[in-house]
């Protein structure tokens, strides 16, 4: 490993606020889960969060719990996405975490991950949702802070987008695609004086991975462990970077086989 690549290591520090008193806080997926986790923990360090979810019930209650607003977002959608944003006029910080598995959430067992099997239905929905989602995001949003002068862009990826996972091929596919999207992304939004980042978690205690209790089984993630890791990389003036968020572990960013030339 040659000086330029040490160069890019970066550990976040576990700090207990990020300075976030008078900002705007927007995050997908926010009904549950690590985006719940994620607006509480922004709202306790005095932001104002845009709660964006289906999933109405649980973004009211979550605004409700941060006093913060409820906007009702189908992610894959280009036109929600325009409606959800025409009317904000402050944005500090983007957090792109809405995501599903490929796995069937009832019975991750009845699903298949021989690709002559899947069901392609269930395959777009995941792609719709974990690619189209970040994607949309990014083509809605970067328009709204270029006006307002710039912010930081955060978006969920997972280990599964850094490590082939074999269980669920499809989403550790999508997962690649956000990792590969946020990279790419850097330099373009690097002039609009807009931040871009991702966040990779292991296994996190989630509906998504059928926790639905709040408990936190052991070997894997508080969310709010992954909450932090969000806000942490979206305020520290890096981008590009790729924070790798397991438990029991710092939050430290993934080391990539060095670029020499870029195009």
């Amino acid at each position: 490993m040659n000086s330029s690549t040490n160069s890019l290591t970066l550990e976040l520090p576990d700090v207990d606020t990020w300075g976030l008193a008078g900002k705007v806080v927007l995050i997908t997926g926010g009904a549950s889960g690590i985006g719940a986790a994620t607006a509480r923990l922004a709202a306790a360090d005095g932001a104002h969060v845009l709660i964006c979810d289906l999933a109405e019930s649980g973004g009211d209650e979550i605004a409700d719990a941060t006093g913060g607003e409820f906007i009702p977002l189908d992610v894959t959608s280009p036109e929600n996405w325009a409606v959800a944003v025409e009317n904000v006029d402050q944005l500090d910080i983007a957090i792109l975490n809405a995501g599903v598995e490929f796995r069937d959430p009832a019975d991750f067992n009845r699903t298949p991950d021989d690709p002559g099997e899947w069901n392609l239905e269930r395959y777009m929905g995941t792609r719709g949702v974990n690619i189209d989602g970040v994607a949309f995001g990014l083509h809605a949003l970067v328009p709204v802070l270029d006006r307002l002068g710039g912010g930081a862009i955060t978006a969920t990826a997972s280990l599964a987008g850094l490590i082939p996972w074999s269980p669920d091929p499809v989403y550790s596919m999508t997962k690649w695609a956000v990792v590969g999207l946020v990279r790419a992304a850097t330099t373009s939004l690097r002039r609009k004086n807009i931040t871009i980042n991702a966040v990779c978690p292991g296994g996190v205690a989630t509906p998504m991975t059928r926790v639905f209790d709040g408990s936190v089984p052991q070997g894997m993630a508080d969310p709010r462990h992954i909450a932090t890791a969000h806000l942490g990389i979206a305020t520290s003036g890096h981008s590009g970077r790729v924070i790798k968020a397991v438990v029991g572990y710092p939050h430290a960013a993934h080391q990539f086989a060095e670029v020499t030339n870029t195009f």
